[in-house]
């Protein structure tokens, strides 16, 4: 069996990683997933919802202030691996994070005081010889830094009404760019000491984002995703070095991520999760060719913003790949959007089918 190293960036955006040279040129010979959204648009949902396999409402942790609340009877993905034989370890942030379930080496880094790209070069070096001895491995590297700077930069400094940010954008986005760009500068450091203690034979390198962020499109919104806007919901994912570039353009959601990493590993895919393989299906009869999609959901309940709820998520969304309805249930509003060329476009007629599959979902 392959080992598998996974590298999360947090908070890094699809439509800015794919322009950023550094990820064009390193993961030029890679597979680029170009469709894939998060469950929930901040890390402790998404990373939830990613290692499980299962929407917030189905893992329990279906509030920001609720990591604990994961269910007792989920397994997340070094679980899974674990029972295959499989040596774990991760280097995190926080313990909101993810749960220690699984994991034989477990640490945290200090996002504030420390360096991770530093953290996380020295990590590899005091387990290499662990990690070459005990094959297959499953190792989890997460990126904070691009989240410290949000934090740093943002989050402290204006509120969800400061004019002064959102009359700033050419500035924000500068800072995001340089945010990203020291990112790809991580990952090269990351690659050669991989290379280094040759980890990378027979393993398997997957390079992800938890959700996107904002640099001040729509006035109310500083950093996460309260609005449910594709910016902040199209995340990234790359598996490294195939021997030709290659797109795949299948709608996907991060619950997705479980069973797409499964089966690459020739792992059976677990029966209980949300999470499928394939989203988009056609079929053809002799005068038509029909579609048929597999819609994915989101949820979240902001700490801030216009309609705060970081108990329980309270603003609720559906997409088939075109058409998103956003469902903020705190005054029961929708809108509908058509997604074209990374932009949201609001359209003023409510599709009745996408309203019911969303409401079923919330009950």
């Amino acid at each position: 069996m392959k080992s598998v190293i996974l590298i999360l960036i947090d908070g890094a955006r699809y439509d800015f990683v794919k322009e950023d040279n550094t990820y064009k040129q390193l993961f030029q010979n890679s597979k680029w997933f170009n469709r894939f959204y998060t469950a929930s648009p901040y890390t402790i949902g998404s990373m939830h919802a990613l290692f499980t396999g299962l929407y917030p409402k189905n893992n329990g942790v279906c509030g920001y202030l609720r990591p604990k609340d994961l269910r007792e009877d989920v397994k997340i993905i070094p679980q899974y691996l674990k029972e295959k034989g499989y040596f774990t370890l991760a280097n995190i942030p926080s313990l909101v994070v993810m749960a220690n379930r699984g994991f034989d080496v477990y640490s945290l880094h200090d996002e504030y005081n420390q360096d991770v790209k530093e953290e996380h070069l020295k990590f590899i070096e005091e387990n290499q010889k662990r990690l070459n001895e005990n094959r297959p491995f499953f190792l989890y590297l997460h990126y904070s830094k691009i989240h410290t700077s949000l934090v740093k930069n943002v989050l402290n400094v204006y509120s969800d009404r400061s004019e002064e940010y959102f009359e700033n954008r050419e500035e924000n986005i500068k800072r995001y760019k340089k945010d990203i760009e020291i990112s790809g500068e991580y990952l090269k450091d990351i690659f050669k000491k991989v290379k280094e203690y040759e980890l990378d034979n027979d393993t398997q390198i997957w390079i992800l984002s938890d959700h996107g962020a904002s640099v001040g499109e729509v006035f109310g919104e500083r950093a996460y995703g309260v609005f449910l806007y594709n910016y902040t919901l199209h995340n990234f994912v790359i598996k490294y070095d195939s021997k030709l570039r290659e797109e795949d353009n299948s709608l996907r959601s991060t619950v997705d991520f479980l069973p797409l990493l499964f089966d690459s590993l020739n792992i059976d895919i677990p029966q209980n999760i949300d999470g499928i393989l394939k989203r988009e299906i056609e079929t053809k009869n002799l005068f038509s060719l029909k579609r048929k999609v597999f819609e994915i959901y989101f949820e979240t309940g902001g700490v801030d913003g216009p309609f705060p709820s970081p108990q329980k998520h309270n603003i609720f969304g559906i997409f088939d790949g075109k058409r998103k309805l956003v469902h903020i249930k705190t005054i029961d509003r929708f809108q509908e959007f058509i997604v074209e060329n990374e932009k949201d476009l609001e359209v003023f007629k409510i599709s009745s089918d996408l309203k019911k599959k969303l409401l079923e979902y919330e009950r």
